[in-house]
């Protein structure tokens, strides 16, 4: 039996990814959380909670943390997200608006870090 050689397995890696596109990493978190990595996610409110004064503040108050880097909506929220935009241009936080078919969960609105940070319980996980 021939033993295949490093080369060969770099080349058929190569052909994968050319042919499937580059594998991502842990994609269901990403799914759940609007495209992004639940550790980079300083909050997060569902579909429920951001029809709450509770659920608003809690974005809010995300909106305040220096590490806040994005809010991103999901479209199906979007109009009731338009108090958080005006907030997050005030704080000078950008805002993304997304939608994606492959998005799971109801996650509705959450702010993002550019890095991880130590967010042990998100208000979508109550």
């Amino acid at each position: 039996m021939a033993r295949r050689s490093g080369k060969d397995d770099r080349l058929k890696k190569t052909v994968m990814a050319g042919i499937h596109g580059t594998p991502e990493l842990r994609p269901d978190e990403k799914r759940r959380f609007l495209g992004y990595f639940r550790e980079r996610v300083i909050e997060a409110v569902t579909f429920d909670q951001i029809r709450t004064k509770e659920g608003r503040e809690a974005i809010t108050t995300a909106l305040k943390d220096s590490r806040a880097a994005r809010l991103v909506i999901h479209q199906e929220a979007r109009s009731r997200s338009m108090a958080l935009i005006t907030e997050a241009q005030k704080k000078g936080v950008p805002f993304t608006v997304v939608s994606d078919p492959t998005f799971r969960g109801e996650v509705a609105v959450l702010v993002a870090a550019n890095d991880a940070v130590d967010v042990p319980r998100l208000k979508s996980e109550s």
